[in-house]
């Protein structure tokens, strides 16, 4: 499989685990639920910055990855797009966790780990899912 490109129609039935963010859940340690997100039907009609990264809390993710799409978030966004979304092959606790860690507090950080749709999104670049890092437009 190639992975989705720039431009690409987002494919039907992609959904992925998430928590969602709330004030009561807040703390780093507190545990929320997982939920489902379509992202075939959230996403519908808008315009995606969707990237992904082999790990949250790993070193490279969490230090050089992460960190510049929040730095330039709004500026991003300034550029029409609708949602900035993160994807890692983690589950939904250690996805809610990480995004907690880094002050996000939206719905845009979400779980890859049982998605049917990960190798037709990002390309393999060698070394199984983990090593999937890439940025759809």
């Amino acid at each position: 499989m190639s992975g989705l490109k720039e431009g690409d129609q987002f494919p039907d039935d992609v959904v992925f685990s998430y928590i969602p963010y709330t004030p009561e859940s807040e703390a780093i340690t507190a545990c929320g639920i997982p939920i489902n997100y379509n992202a075939s039907k959230e996403w519908a009609n808008k315009k995606v910055v969707l990237f992904a990264v082999p790990g949250a809390f790993t070193p490279g993710c969490s230090v050089r990855h992460l960190p510049g799409y929040i730095e330039n978030l709004e500026k991003i966004k300034g550029k029409k797009v609708d949602i900035v979304a993160v994807l890692a092959y983690n589950d939904a606790f250690v996805m809610s966790a990480w995004s907690k860690a880094n002050g996000i507090k939206n719905d845009d950080i979400v779980s890859s780990l049982l998605c049917k749709w990960f190798p037709f999104l990002f390309k393999d670049v060698g070394g199984g899912q983990r090593s999937k890092s890439a940025m759809a437009y």
